[in-house]
């Protein structure tokens, strides 16, 4: 009957297909470790987690370490800096005062180069409701509340041509620099304006993530070996990116997943556990609003419905635990790696290779990560009548160690479990 249950519920999962993380499609630091532990039948589990992250930095391609906000960091053309002029007569003027400061329009390092500095601080408190379902099948569910702040400043940093320029500039005509200082200055917000981009500036958004449903089964209790199969369905709850922002702080990815993980623990001694697991996430294709980008500029001024498949996420690993119970206390250390496949987007009204640079703006992902943990638990004195209350808490800490096309950022998650 506990496996029939199971079974029932899994197929009710599948035929609801989705999920998707709380980070919206994007690799992030594991939370915690896995575990095959299910609830007893009948006994509900409130949890409550608080998440925390601030990101500043991202790894690229490569691997090497970027700021977050390194895509804004772009050199200024001399011939860029002239077609921002209204008319003939203000280019061939400015031409000309280009000139006289002995700097060649020739020159291919331009005035400067505009900068960019974008940071993020998430906060996320996660209500998490657990129910036994039997003795070996657990059921689940999560409901993000989040908090993301992101800070964004723009500006203009001049190279010895480019002071050279402005010097002399100010001196034969101080109100057409004054014109071009802040044509440089603000290249990037005067630049989304034209492009029909709301203006770029620190914000904060709120809301609903996407919600995950879990369901875990035991397959397998012997003395020292435990094996259970989870089952996690996100729904697209959470606010998805919007085109019209060129830095955005997205609650969801607009889609939904399904995933699934087998899960061994092991009993080295009588307080010393391992744990591995391996997992594979399908995101399911969906529709969504685009800017297509050029050959030449990655901003444009172009939108379309696109149907899009974010690619599918695998993800594998260990830790290693022991307990002191006489204490109550549980410390470990753990391993995770995760990879996520390049998105495709279907081709619409445009040339082919502009849906080609769209893709490429979302290549595959790779991150390891390491976890360190401890928890605090009153279950065995509750059960021993020694303690009132039976509940748990638990403290995490998450650090990326190498990754390609993903943020840098450790995680910490605290956590306040309840029995009831």
């Amino acid at each position: 009957m506990a496996l029939r249950s199971f079974f029932l519920v899994l197929a009710a999962l599948c035929a609801e297909v989705g999920g998707s993380s709380l980070w919206a499609a994007d690799l992030k630091a594991p939370l915690e470790f896995e575990t095959t532990k299910v609830l007893p039948k009948g006994v509900r589990n409130p949890r409550f987690k608080n998440v925390f992250m601030s990101i500043e930095n991202r790894f690229n391609g490569v691997g090497q370490i970027e700021p977050l906000g390194v895509k804004l960091n772009k050199g200024v053309t001399w011939d860029a800096l002239l077609d921002k002029q209204e008319t003939d007569a203000k280019r061939e003027k400015l031409k000309g005062l280009i000139g006289a400061s002995d700097v060649s329009l020739a020159s291919s390092s331009g005035p400067g180069s505009t900068t960019g500095v974008v940071n993020t601080l998430i906060d996320v408190k996660v209500p998490v409701l657990a129910w036994g379902v039997t003795d070996r099948l657990t059921l689940a569910v999560a409901v993000p509340i989040m908090k993301v702040q992101i800070s964004a400043d723009t500006g203009f940093e001049s190279n010895e041509d480019g002071n050279r320029f402005l010097n002399t500039l100010s001196a034969q005509d101080p109100v057409k620099a004054d014109e071009v200082k802040g044509a440089l200055t603000n290249g990037i917000q005067q630049k989304l304006e034209q492009k029909g981009y709301e203006p770029l500036r620190s914000h904060t958004v709120q809301g609903v993530g996407d919600i995950k449903l879990v369901g875990k089964y035991l397959l397998s209790q012997k003395e020292q070996d435990a094996v259970a199969l989870k089952c996690d369905l996100t729904l697209p709850t959470g606010r998805a990116v919007s085109p019209d922002k060129a830095v955005d702080a997205p609650l969801g990815d607009g889609q939904t997943d399904f995933g699934f993980s087998l899960i061994w623990d092991r009993m080295l001694t009588e307080s010393l556990k391992l744990n591995t697991y391996s997992g594979y996430t399908i995101q399911f294709a969906n529709s969504v609003v685009k800017r297509i980008p050029t050959a030449t500029e990655s901003l444009s001024d172009v939108k379309e419905t696109l149907r899009r498949k974010l690619g599918d996420v695998a993800t594998a690993g260990t830790s290693l635990s022991y307990e002191f119970s006489s204490v109550g206390l549980t410390v470990g250390a753990g391993y995770s790696f995760q990879y996520l496949t390049p998105t495709i987007y279907q081709d619409g009204q445009y040339e082919s290779y502009r849906y080609r640079l769209l893709e490429a703006d979302s290549p595959l992902q790779a991150l390891h990560a390491a976890t360190l943990s401890a928890g605090f638990s009153t279950v065995d004195w509750f059960k021993a009548k020694k303690f009132v209350l039976p509940f748990q808490a638990n403290l995490a800490y998450s650090r990326p160690l190498i990754g390609r096309n993903v943020t840098k950022n450790d995680v910490v998650t605290a956590e306040l479990v309840l029995f009831f």
